[in-house]
């Protein structure tokens, strides 16, 4: 996990431009599609919430968006109206119909309003999820910082990281489009791992929110072979997220890695760095651009977004004792 500081000059600007470019088109939206009572709800003051708003305030803005406008809503019964929209229709109860009817409307003039599809979509030419992923320039994997996922929008629209609704969109239809529940990802983590499993801001940690408490750290296998453990305290979100993205699991396939900085260990009595430093001497090297050079990723926790396993490799580096804790 890596946490992503909403401080930081270019999560400011993504953040303000998300807003700007999005208010005017989302109140064209509403007029075209809400209903007395949803367009009363999606005032200024409201969408700001909605747009920008921190992630607590997310989740308190659709508990009012249905109070408000659902008459007799009750979360545990809305929960349900996914349940039943699955079933065939033949097979629904009466029961079962009126729920649909009840939430049903509201929730599409929320997917209307707040239309996700539009928004990743190639075609889109106003604002879109590649855009928001050339502003925020998150170049790996904001949970597992394992893949890659640059953006390319030169000559064409090619690439870009997957966005994962930290709320579920099929929950939380009214924050498709929040800034700070979109989290820029990779395909496995986004899709095979997490997909719309269920998150609090209680029980796990949140980019935008939450400064990650967990380290790598190695075993002995069997003879010559290494494997991962990561640790963190027990039932802390740390732990809690660790455990919900399958870390431990999906860096079996790095182990290799363990491999190659023990050979480095094993290979130099001396500090490694101290004698790589020595083959640019006359050259103004710092010892991060060094760190960065010997082992291809960033020793600066607000700079392991930029290349893979940067935490990895760091907290591992650490306990071989090949470079020092900042």
């Amino acid at each position: 996990m890596i946490y992503l500081d909403p401080s930081s000059a270019k999560i400011k600007d993504a953040h303000a431009n998300h807003y700007a470019k999005l208010l005017t088109i989302i109140k064209a939206r509403i007029i075209l599609h809400a209903d007395a009572a949803v367009t009363a709800f999606l005032n200024d003051d409201n969408l700001e919430i909605i747009l920008k708003g921190a992630p607590d305030q997310l989740i308190q803005i659709q508990m009012q968006f249905f109070s408000s406008v659902v008459p007799g809503y009750n979360f545990a019964e809305w929960l349900t109206y996914f349940k039943f929209k699955r079933k065939p229709v033949a097979s629904r109860t009466a029961a079962e119909i009126i729920i649909l009817a009840k939430y049903g409307n509201f929730y599409s003039q929320l997917n209307q309003i707040f239309d996700y599809d539009k928004f990743s979509s190639k075609n889109n030419l106003v604002y879109s999820t590649y855009d928001l992923a050339h502003k925020l320039n998150i170049n790996t994997c904001t949970y597992c910082n394992r893949m890659y996922t640059k953006t390319v929008i030169k000559p064409q629209k090619l690439t870009r990281p997957e966005f994962d609704h930290w709320f579920a969109k099929s929950r939380y239809p009214l924050l498709a489009l929040s800034f700070y529940n979109l989290i820029p990802s990779c395909n496995i983590c986004n899709s095979s791992i997490k997909g719309s499993n269920e998150m609090t801001l209680a029980t796990h940690l949140h980019p935008y929110i939450d400064k990650p408490e967990f380290k790598f750290t190695y075993y002995n296998k069997s003879f010559d072979t290494y494997g991962f453990n990561i640790i963190s305290a027990p039932g802390s979100k740390s732990f809690n997220t660790v455990s919900a993205f399958k870390m431990k699991e999906i860096y079996e396939m790095h182990e290799d890695e363990i491999d190659d900085l023990r050979k480095i260990k094993s290979a130099y009595s001396e500090s490694y760095l101290t004698i790589l430093a020595s083959q640019f001497k006359g050259l103004s090297i710092s010892e991060d651009e060094m760190y960065r050079l010997a082992f291809g990723t960033y020793n600066d926790e607000e700079l392991f977004e930029k290349r893979p396993l940067s935490r990895m490799k760091r907290d591992i580096l650490i306990e071989l004792g090949i470079i020092k804790k900042k």
